[in-house]
């Protein structure tokens, strides 16, 4: 399917979608943090999170492709490419939840912005793309960042910030793989595969650890799944309306949220380095970001 060039041509609404799926990332993120401490196993908080995605996906599909494209709607070119490349969200997704329960919702949140800076490093060996000293800079910058989050000291670093770092090279992982896989299937191919293999794994952990939930825990178990899913359709088309160097910058505001919803649900407040520690890793990327706009800016003149 190609996108017109008018569908692309919405700075403005492609910078509000990428603000509100960093809004509804945060939410998810929120909420299994919510659950975990509330006595849900965090097998049972992954399930809900790819199960319910994977309802709103097979939902959309059967309403809106499967009528047009039939079969073709769920067919990959290369199905073992995308199970990877969707077990690497899974394992992102155990280790961020399971930073969760040790860390503050900012902390997690901060120290996972390495995650691009992380694809600027791997895109030269995995994908071939060039590595610029702009880029080198914003690695060491987003680099620095972390330390000053982490603190480490004599006794090393603490092993939650580990597993958010685990977390962040997934992420990263995924992100050149879901590059690549673009120009293989559809997005709404590399969509269903995310939640379908995420919830298959998932169930067959989950049974060993069930808990039956409340009807208030139901609730929050099928609101993680649909902010989740709604927040990655919402980041695709906010790419469709406008430049990445236009709406990626925005996605920086999900410190801020993470910040809001930290405060009024759990009571945390970030201290001195974590702010700025999380500036620090911020302006990392921006130095990436500012950079390949003027790339662009030049190439189209």
């Amino acid at each position: 399917m190609t996108i017109s060039n008018q569908s692309k041509d919405r700075p403005v609404r492609g910078i509000v979608l990428m603000m509100v799926s960093a809004l509804f990332i945060s939410g998810q993120e929120a909420i299994a943090k919510h659950l975990i401490g509330d006595g849900l196993p965090l097998s049972q908080v992954i399930w809900a999170r790819y199960a319910s995605h994977l309802a709103l996906m097979l939902g959309f599909m059967l309403i809106f492709v499967l009528p047009r494209d039939g079969g073709s709607a769920f067919r990959s070119a290369r199905p073992l490419a995308q199970v990877g490349r969707s077990m690497l969200l899974l394992i992102d997704t155990v280790l961020y939840f399971s930073a969760l329960t040790f860390l503050s919702l900012v902390e997690v949140t901060a120290i996972m912005f390495i995650a691009p800076i992380l694809v600027v490093l791997l895109a030269r060996p995995l994908l071939g793309e060039s590595l610029t000293a702009r880029r080198l800079i914003a690695v060491a910058v987003g680099f620095s960042g972390v330390l000053i989050i982490v603190r480490p000291g004599f006794d090393g670093v603490s092993w939650p910030a580990l597993l958010v770092i685990g977390a962040a090279v997934c992420v990263a992982l995924f992100n050149l793989a879901t590059r690549h896989m673009r120009s293989v299937d559809p997005s709404r191919v590399t969509m269903l595969y995310t939640a379908l293999v995420g919830t298959v794994a998932a169930s067959i952990w989950v049974p060993l650890e069930w808990v039956p939930p409340s009807l208030d825990q139901w609730g929050l178990m099928i609101a993680i799944g649909l902010l989740g899913g709604t927040a990655h359709g919402l980041l695709i088309v906010a790419h469709q309306d406008a430049p990445a160097s236009t709406v990626a910058p925005f996605m920086y505001i999900q410190i801020l949220w993470a910040l809001g919803l930290g405060w009024m649900v759990f009571g945390d407040w970030p201290d001195i380095a974590t702010a700025i520690g999380a500036a620090v890793i911020i302006a990392g990327g921006l130095i990436v970001l500012i950079g390949e706009a003027r790339r662009n800016n030049r190439r189209s003149k």
